[in-house]
C-alpha cells in the first residue's frame, strides 16, 4: 500500500484541484505560479532522490498533480475566435452549411439536431457546433445529412437555477438557433462509401430508432417509453406528470443510461452467472456492457456510465477493495483529462463517480445489515446497489436539485425486483416480434403488467404526503 501513496497523492490532488479550479478559471495562468511549483517539485525530487524519502516522493506526486491540473483547466477555457460561430450572433438571420453530428431528438412538435459548421452566408468560413430547433420535424433528418440551417443565432441563457450555457458548453456547443429552417442537402447514404465518415454511428442510430418502433407497435404508452428508457435510455415521449412522479419517488434512476442504471444491471447479470466462478465473470460481463454501449450509440455519457457500471461490478466482486478504489480514481482522471468541465458542470458525471464510490465503500457494510432480505432474484444484490448508491450520491443530489425523497428507499425495494424482469420480458417481446407481430403481443402483455406496478409504485411515492422534500 505504502507503494501506491505517491499515485494516489497524485490522482487526488489533481482531482480535487481540478474541481476547485472551477471558481478561477483561466486562459492563461500566471508563469509565477508555475515556476513556483515546478521549482517545489523540482526540490523535492533532488531531495527524495538523494536521502530515499517516501514523504517527498508523495509530495512531488502532489505537485505534479497540481501542475497537471492548471494545464487541463487552461486548456478548457474557450475564447472566441472570429471565425467561430458565436461571434456572429449579431441578431441578424443568417444560412450555414454543416452536417447533423449527432442522433436527432425528435419529439411530437419539433426535432432538435446538432450540426458542425463550416460555412456561414455562402462564403464566409465559420467553424463550431450549433443546436438547431425546428418545429414541425418534417421531412426527418437523420445523423450524417448534410444540412442548411437559416435562422437568428443566439447565445444559451441560465433558465431559472439551470446553468444551460455551461450544460450546453459540456457538448462543445454555445450557439443555439431556436426556430430553424432546416434543409437536407445530401444523405449520408446518397456520399460515396470511401467519405462516408457517419456510416457505423448512423447504422447504430437507425438499429435504435428501429427498436424504438418496434416497442411502440408491441406496446400503449406510456410503457412504451418506460421501456424504451429501460432498454435503451431513451427518455424521449415519458409523459411529464409521470417524469414528475419517478423523479419525487426517487427511482429516475431506471430510466436512464447512467453510470448508477447500468451498475445495477451488470450487478443482476452478475447473479445470473452464478454458476460461474467469481473471476471467470468479470470478462462475460465486459463484453456484455460493451455491447450495449454500441447499441446505444456510444456516445461519450453513455461510455462513461459504462466503465463506471463496470467499476461498481468489480466493487462488488473484488475483495481487495484498494484495487477498485484505484479504478475509480484512474477512470476519473483520464476521463476529466479529455473533458475537465465534466467535474465542474456534469451532474451525469458527478451523479455516476459518486454512485460508484458508494457502492464500492457502503456495499460490505450493508451486505452484513440486510442479511434478512431475501436473495431470489438478486432482490438483496439489487437493494444493496441502490442503497449504496444513493447514500454515496445524496451530498450532490441536494445540492443540484434541491430535493430529497424520503421514500425513495422503499420504492427502490419494490421496485428493484421489477426492472430485470420488464427487461428481460421486454427484449423477449422484440425478439418475438421479429418471427410473428400477434405472437409479440402475447409477450407483450406480460412486460405491460410489469411496467405498470412500477408506473403504480411510482404514482404512490409521489402521492404520500411529504414524500420528498424541496427547497
Amino acid at each position: 500500500m505504502k507503494t501506491m501513496r505517491p499515485t494516489i497523492g497524485f490522482l487526488v490532488s489533481f482531482l480535487v484541484t481540478l474541481f476547485l479550479l472551477r471558481f478561477w478559471q483561466q486562459a492563461d495562468y500566471p508563469l509565477a505560479l508555475y515556476g513556483f511549483l515546478i521549482g517545489i517539485l523540482v526540490v523535492s525530487v533532488i531531495i527524495a532522490v538523494s536521502q530515499k524519502l517516501t514523504t517527498l516522493w508523495i509530495i512531488a506526486a502532489i505537485w505534479v498533480g497540481i501542475l497537471l491540473a492548471l494545464v487541463s483547466a487552461e486548456r478548457t477555457v474557450h475564447v472566441t475566435q472570429p471565425t467561430d460561430v458565436e461571434s456572429f450572433t449579431d441578431g441578424q438571420s443568417h444560412t450555414l452549411h454543416g452536417w447533423i453530428v449527432d442522433d436527432p431528438d425528435v419529439r411530437p412538435t419539433q426535432a432538435r439536431l446538432i450540426v458542425a459548421v463550416d460555412r456561414i452566408d455562402g462564403t464566409k468560413q465559420a467553424q463550431g457546433r450549433i443546436l438547431v430547433t425546428e418545429y414541425g420535424g418534417y421531412p426527418p433528418h437523420h445523423y450524417g445529412d448534410e444540412v442548411t440551417v437559416y435562422g437568428k443565432l443566439r447565445r444559451p441563457e441560465i433558465i431559472e437555477d439551470f446553468d444551460y450555457p455551461h450544460y450546453l458548453e459540456l457538448s462543445d456547443i454555445r450557439t443555439l438557433v431556436t426556430r430553424a429552417s432546416v434543409k437536407t442537402l445530401q444523405t449520408d447514404s446518397a456520399r460515396p462509401t470511401k467519405i462516408r465518415t457517419f456510416r457505423v454511428f448512423g447504422l447504430l442510430y437507425a438499429l435504435r430508432k428501429n427498436i424504438e418502433d418496434k416497442i411502440g407497435m408491441i406496446l400503449p404508452e406510456p410503457h412504451a417509453s418506460l421501456l424504451a428508457g429501460l432498454l435503451t435510455g431513451s427518455r424521449r415521449g415519458l409523459p411529464d406528470h409521470l417524469s414528475e412522479d419517478f423523479r419525487t419517488s426517487g427511482i429516475t434512476h431506471i430510466i436512464a443510461v447512467s453510470g448508477y442504471n447500468i451498475t445495477i444491471i451488470l450487478t443482476l447479470l452478475g447473479s445470473a452467472l452464478f454458476w460461474l466462478p467469481v473471476k471467470r465473470r468479470f470478462w462475460p460481463l465486459v463484453l456484455m456492457v460493451t455491447a450495449f454501449t454500441i447499441f446505444v450509440g456510444a456516445g461519450a455519457p453513455v461510455v462513461r456510465a459504462s466503465i463506471m457500471g463496470i467499476l461498481g461490478l468489480l466493487a462488488l466482486q473484488s475483495e481487495r477493495i484498494a484495487i477498485p478504489r484505484m479504478s475509480i480514481l484512474w477512470t476519473a482522471f483520464f476521463m476529466l483529462l479529455w473533458n475537465p468541465m465534466q467535474i465542474w458542470y456534469d451532474a451525469s458525471f458527478q451523479l455516476s463517480f459518486l454512485a460508484v464510490i458508494g457502492i464500492t465503500e457502503f456495499s460490505p457494510y450493508l451486505k452484513k445489515v440486510l442479511t434478512w432480505v431475501p436473495e431470489t432474484l438478486a432482490i438483496r444484490e439489487s437493494l444493496v446497489a441502490t442503497l449504496a448508491a444513493q447514500i454515496g450520491t445524496l451530498p450532490i443530489s441536494i445540492l443540484i436539485f434541491r430535493q430529497f425523497s424520503l421514500v425513495s428507499p422503499l420504492i427502490n425495494v419494490l421496485v428493484a425486483p421489477l426492472v430485470p424482469l420488464a427487461m428481460l420480458t421486454g427484449a423477449i417481446s422484440l425478439l418475438l416480434s421479429l418471427l410473428w407481430i400477434p405472437l409479440s403481443l402475447v409477450a407483450g402483455y406480460v412486460t405491460w403488467a410489469i411496467l405498470q406496478t412500477i408506473i403504480l409504485f411510482a404514482k404512490l411515492g409521489a402521492v404520500i404526503p411529504f414524500a420528498s422534500i424541496r427547497w
